[in-house]
């Protein structure tokens, strides 16, 4: 790792450690050439849980998507051995996640909890007056590390959850998995499946690499833009930033081959895809399409039940929808997995943003949903 003289300088409080000899000092501010080179560290501090949002290959192709003017990467270093890092974002004295509506999660890589710790009192010891980390793993090694260390140095802490996630256990077949669920969606699979099949030749195509990963990308981001998302223009198509970012990260996990594009074909014609990876033993649904025009024979339902089948012939232990509860991760998941966002001031203003985001916020929002529900109610009488 080269020392360029990046040290932060410590303004306001300082860590609640004290540093014993060997031990790291300080943290070091890393641009993205210098975070891709400590890449096989950071993944290597990842835990099973951890999942594809904190590896290298996610935030390196987020950070070469979006402006990277406010980007950064803290490392907390032991000579040339990285122990701990994370990558934020840092605008108007705050410290924000290097996270959007595109991350499920975010957090740190760390060597173990004390190592979290370490990095969390080196974090706040820079003297930010605001943090805004979101969305955090409720299980996740670095998040009680970041809430007790901001506890402990004075800042006031809001801890709002979010959406949890839907996930499930594979079981050893199929078969096992189908007989766990309701006897409507094992009739539901079966009959859309034969339904389809009827119309010609059905095939499940995993990519993972090859030459024909481009066009395959190409395929699924067409095939997302073809329906509603492209015509309220929130697909992926729609946006040379987001094209980047999940380009960037299919090359990246083809290239370590954890990339697992999920291709439904009818006579050789696209009609339902997932964009995914496997990590650590899990996989991981980041992004599905299916073709609109076949509704009526639910390829979403048929591509689903193909691919947490080709997961358990792959010998995958779990899998994770990723993203809110839905109706149709809810049909198949077993589990929901925690997610949260974490808030905290420092400072004269700390009380009035406190009150604001802990008291009024959700009082608003409390009166907002009972007046939804009473026209709801109203109209449904007319």
């Amino acid at each position: 790792m080269r020392d360029d003289g990046k040290r932060w300088p410590r303004r306001g409080r300082q860590p609640s450690s004290t540093c014993c000899a060997g031990e790291p000092v300080g943290l070091t501010r890393l641009d993205l050439g210098e975070f891709e080179a400590l890449a096989p560290q950071w993944d290597a501090l990842l835990a099973e849980r951890d999942g594809p949002f904190l590896t290298s290959a996610w935030l390196a192709a987020w950070w070469g998507a979006f402006a990277p003017e406010d980007r950064l990467a803290l490392a907390l270093m032991d000579g040339d051995r990285l122990v701990a890092g994370g990558c934020f974002r840092e605008h108007r004295g705050a410290l924000a996640s290097a996270a959007n509506a595109h991350s499920n999660d975010w957090g740190i890589a760390c060597r173990d909890l004390a190592a979290a710790r370490r990095f969390w009192e080196e974090v706040v010891a820079l003297g930010h007056r605001r943090f805004a980390l979101a969305p955090v793993l409720s299980d996740g090694r670095g998040a009680p590390a970041s809430r007790a260390v901001l506890d402990a140095a004075g800042y006031r802490v809001v801890e709002e959850a979010l959406e949890p996630s839907p996930w499930l256990e594979l079981p050893a077949s199929m078969d096992a998995l189908l007989a766990e669920r309701s006897r409507n969606l094992r009739s539901q699979v079966g009959r859309r499946r034969r339904a389809l099949e009827r119309e010609g030749e059905l095939t499940l195509r995993v990519v993972c690499d090859g030459p024909s990963l481009e066009q395959d990308l190409d395929s699924f981001f067409a095939l997302e833009a073809a329906g509603w998302k492209g015509r309220e223009q929130t697909a992926l198509a729609c946006e040379d930033t987001l094209l980047d970012l999940y380009r960037g990260f299919a090359r990246a996990t083809a290239a370590d081959g954890s990339l697992r594009l999920y291709l439904l074909e009818l006579n050789e014609r696209l009609i339902a895809a997932d964009y995914g990876c496997v990590f650590d033993g899990c996989g991981y649904l980041i992004k599905t399409a299916f073709d609109e025009d076949l509704e009526r024979f639910a390829p979403g339902l048929v591509l689903r039940a193909a691919v947490l089948e080709s997961s358990i012939e792959e010998g995958l232990s779990r899998y994770d929808f990723l993203g809110g509860p839905d109706d149709y991760k809810l049909r198949w998941a077993d589990r929901l997995r925690g997610r949260a966002a974490l808030y905290a001031w420092s400072g004269p203003g700390a009380p009035v943003a406190y009150a604001l985001r802990r008291h009024f916020r959700p009082a608003a929002k409390r009166a907002r949903d009972l007046v939804r529900d009473r026209v709801a109610r109203a109209g449904g009488g007319r």
